[in-house]
This record gives structure tokens, C-alpha cells and sequence, in this order.
């Protein structure tokens, strides 16, 4: 079995982890639209690691829970770490 849902959850934690060091790289530059428009791509990865358990359904695959609580952790650690730049800077 290919194991697509789980192929699209790794993609997903990539592009989060890029869009974070893009927010980064505005924060550090000092770009206020590059972190607008990062904080609002966030949603992107954010939508697809959430829509992992109907994937699972939809393909007949097996939900792999510690992956997908792995996912919302990083998730949530991106959104706290950045809020927390944020307020300090």
C-alpha cells in the first residue's frame, strides 16, 4: 500500500517548517509584508496536517495517531514560538 495520507502529512510539516523560516526571515529583516504574508500561508499546512484523518478514510488507509499528534504539536510549537518573536520584538 502507497500510504498517500501519510506521504501528504509529511508534505504538509515541510511546508510549515518553510513558511516558519520565511517567517523568521522577515522578522530578522524586519519585512512586515513578507510576515504578513507568511502568517497567513501558515493556514496552508495548518488545513492539510487537520484534514489528515478524513484522508485516511477517504483511501482506506490506517490512521497513525502518534504522527498525526506529532503533527499538531510542531504545529502549535510553530504558532507559540512565533507569537512569543513577536511580542519580544
Amino acid at each position: 500500500m502507497e500510504r498517500k495520507a501519510l506521504n501528504s502529512l509529511g508534505y504538509m510539516e515541510l511546508a510549515a517548517f518553510f513558511v516558519f523560516g520565511t517567517f523568521l526571515l522577515g522578522l530578522y529583516y524586519d519585512i512586515v509584508w513578507l510576515q504578513w504574508v507568511t502568517a497567513i500561508l501558515f493556514i496552508l499546512p495548518m488545513a492539510g496536517v487537520l484534514r489528515y484523518p478524513s484522508r485516511c478514510k477517504e483511501r482506506q488507509e490506517p490512521f497513525v495517531k502518534a504522527r498525526f499528534a506529532w503533527s499538531l504539536i510542531t504545529m502549535f510549537l510553530y504558532l507559540g514560538m512565533g507569537f512569543g518573536l513577536l511580542t519580544i520584538l
